[in-house]
């Protein structure tokens, strides 16, 4: 077995730390529930680190690793977890952490496959820094939109900010529940709301629908969704969008399946079947160049092109 210097003078300056801060803990008051000298689980997380900094993209191969290293080593199964755990937070704080994703996410799973998160005594009784359900609970109790959405921005940053506050069984359990993934829709709901209702309240200049076809109106609203990260089919249901055009349109609404808008939202923009897609294209820019929405004038710009891209690879045979 290596001398403890051998672990603390690596090419990897995130392991070397790593193993400093982890042999005070086991020197502490802190001290794992193990019986086996520090040096043993050194080794075993030597061995398994640097095997995962070179299979990035073999997450399974990197959780045999683990199960290996840890039957050379002795350990049993609450020892395999201190070294997982251990393992986890290495990679959550790693320089390169999009790198570490692929392993990192089937790891946490790993882990909670072994002892859920949920029977940790530490989870069981814990002193964290976000109760998900109180959160969820206030956030349901706010109604105005512009509200949900400051609350929301102040959870992201104190969560950002108190980064390196949070322990690794925290972390993973946040990581397991999907808690930023959470914050970050709920964002994206407010905003979408936001925009609905903006768009419903502020009748400055009234538009002139009716000289617009369905297909016009349909392209006129993909567009501008698209343009504000909101695009129909996929990140955003269609069917409340066709609604919406039912309303503003005053035409007349039976079932979401059977709606014209509906179904025009669920292909558009057609470049095969939608024969006048290119005139439609061509009337409704100027309305986005006259309040200069150039952005979308520059999509509708490069639908164009590919639609008689499409157009003329129909005609030689290609499509």
């Amino acid at each position: 077995m290596k001398n403890l210097d051998y672990y603390l003078s690596t090419p990897d300056e995130l392991f070397n730390t790593n193993v400093q801060f982890w042999y005070f803990e086991f020197s502490g008051s802190n001290k794992p529930n193990t019986e086996k000298p520090f040096e043993v689980f050194a080794e075993a997380l030597h061995e398994v680190y640097f095997f995962i900094q070179d299979n990035l993209d073999k997450p399974f191969s990197c959780i045999e690793k683990i199960n290996s290293v840890s039957e050379t080593s002795g350990f049993n199964e609450a020892e395999k977890l201190i070294l997982l755990d251990k393992i986890l937070g290495v990679l959550f704080h790693h320089p390169e952490q999009e790198k570490q994703q692929k392993v990192f996410i089937q790891l946490v799973d790993f882990r909670h496959n072994l002892s859920p998160f949920t029977d940790d005594p530490d989870i069981q009784n814990p002193n964290w820094h976000f109760d998900f359900e109180a959160i969820k609970t206030e956030l349901a109790a706010i109604e105005a939109p512009t509200e949900k959405h400051k609350f929301l921005m102040n959870l992201l940053f104190n969560y950002s900010s108190k980064a390196y506050e949070i322990g690794e069984i925290e972390h993973e359990y946040y990581e397991s529940i999907g808690f930023v993934q959470w914050i970050k829709t709920e964002l994206l709901r407010c905003e979408y709301t936001q925009k609905f209702e903006t768009a419903t309240t502020t009748p400055k200049a009234k538009p002139r629908l009716g000289e617009y076809s369905n297909s016009q109106l349909v392209l006129i609203f993909y567009y501008f969704f698209k343009y504000s990260g909101i695009e129909p089919r996929v990140n955003t249901d269609i069917a409340p969008i066709a609604k919406f055009l039912h309303l503003i349109t005053g035409k007349e609404f039976s079932n979401t399946q059977s709606s014209d808008f509906y179904k025009k939202l669920s292909k558009a923009p057609n470049h095969v079947s939608d024969k006048s897609l290119i005139d439609d294209l061509n009337h409704i820019k100027p309305l986005f160049q006259k309040v200069e929405l150039n952005e979308i004038v520059k999509m509708i710009d490069n639908e164009i092109d590919q639609c008689r891209t499409a157009i003329k690879e129909i005609k030689t045979g290609i499509r």
